[in-house]
C-alpha cells in the first residue's frame, strides 16, 4: 500500500544524484515535478473518457520516473493505476485511486521542493 512507503527515499535520490551531478539532478528533479503535475490532468482524462490503455500506458511511465528518484509512494499508486487499467477494473476503483494520487503527487511535490542540491 502506498501510505506505508517513504514519500521520498532519500538514499534512492542520493544515488541518483551522485550518478549524475547535482546541477543534472536539480533538472531532474524540476522536470519530474512537471511531469506529475501534467499527468495528473491527463490520468482525469483518461479515466473520463475510459481510454484505459493511455492510463495504463502514462501511469507506467511515470511509475518508473517516481521510483527512479525515490518516490516511492507514487510509485506504488501508480503501479495499481496501470495494474487496474490493464485488468479493466470497475472505474469506481481506478476514480478512487485517482484521488490518492492526486494527495501522494501533492506530497510528491511537496517533498521534491525541499530537495536542496548542495
Amino acid at each position: 500500500m502506498p501510505g506505508k512507503l517513504p514519500v521520498l527515499d532519500k538514499q534512492i535520490l542520493s544515488a541518483l544524484t551522485d550518478d549524475v551531478g547535482q546541477a543534472t539532478a536539480a533538472l531532474l528533479i524540476e522536470s519530474l515535478k512537471v511531469e506529475i503535475d501534467t499527468a495528473e490532468k491527463k490520468l482525469h482524462e483518461f479515466a473520463d473518457s475510459v481510454d484505459l490503455d493511455l492510463l495504463e500506458n502514462l501511469a507506467h511511465g511515470l511509475k518508473s520516473a517516481a521510483r527512479s528518484f525515490g518516490a516511492l509512494r507514487l510509485g506504488d499508486i501508480c503501479a495499481l493505476l496501470e495494474e487496474n487499467a490493464r485488468a479493466e477494473a470497475d472505474m469506481a476503483l481506478i476514480e478512487s485511486q485517482l484521488v490518492l494520487f492526486k494527495d501522494v503527487a501533492a506530497e510528491t511535490i511537496g517533498a521534491l521542493k525541499k530537495v536542496r542540491m548542495n
